[in-house]
């Protein structure tokens, strides 16, 4: 990480995270965990002492339950611990300039799990027949091209759809349009 020109602390505990930040600036916080009860302890005393900092979990669980309760208590985003450095590179990036990451697999085994509850969209979001279909694809991981393709019209359609979607979901990207598709049921 060094050597991307970040500028690195590595602290033994998230209690130092507190005393650097009030000395420092930080752009991000990159807690390294073990099991989720660990996570969610630490996450919520770094929520609270460092409310503008946002925060990037990096841990060996990345099932979709994990990934909810991570993001559940504060995170931007979670990464497995196999992830390749360039990969990091980019979701700390990301999540830098406002975005969120959610590993593609974990939004797979979530978009398969049976749903425990079921939650009635919004009366205030009423969306076209093909923005449903443009919200589905997109919960798939589909591309704007194939999206495009799929539903027989100009790729720059299907973007104008997805600024339109976003905007009534009140979500900044794809990841974080497909998570809020996804808990009402969209």
């Amino acid at each position: 990480m060094r050597s991307w020109t970040y500028e690195v602390e590595t602290l033994p505990s998230v209690e130092g995270c507190v005393d650097l930040i009030s000395r420092h600036t930080c752009d991000l916080i990159i807690l390294w965990g073990g099991s989720h009860l660990d996570l969610a302890a630490d996450l919520d005393f770094l929520r609270g002492a460092c409310r503008s900092c946002p925060i990037l979990v990096i841990c060996d669980t990345v099932g979709a339950e994990t990934v909810i309760k991570v993001l559940e208590s504060g995170a931007r985003g979670i990464l497995p611990t196999s992830s390749k450095l360039d990969i990091l590179n980019g979701v700390m990036s990301l999540i830098r300039s406002g975005g969120a990451y959610v590993p593609p697999d974990s939004m797979i085994e979530a978009y398969r799990a049976e749903p425990t509850v079921s939650v009635q969209p919004s009366i205030d979001l009423p969306f076209t027949p093909r923005q449903s279909a443009i919200i589905a694809a997109i919960r798939k991981g589909s591309p704007n091209k194939i999206i495009a393709y799929d539903l027989g019209m100009c790729e720059s359609t299907v973007k104008v759809h997805i600024r339109s979607i976003m905007k009534k979901l009140k979500v900044r990207n794809r990841t974080e349009l497909a998570l809020k598709a996804m808990d009402l049921r969209i």
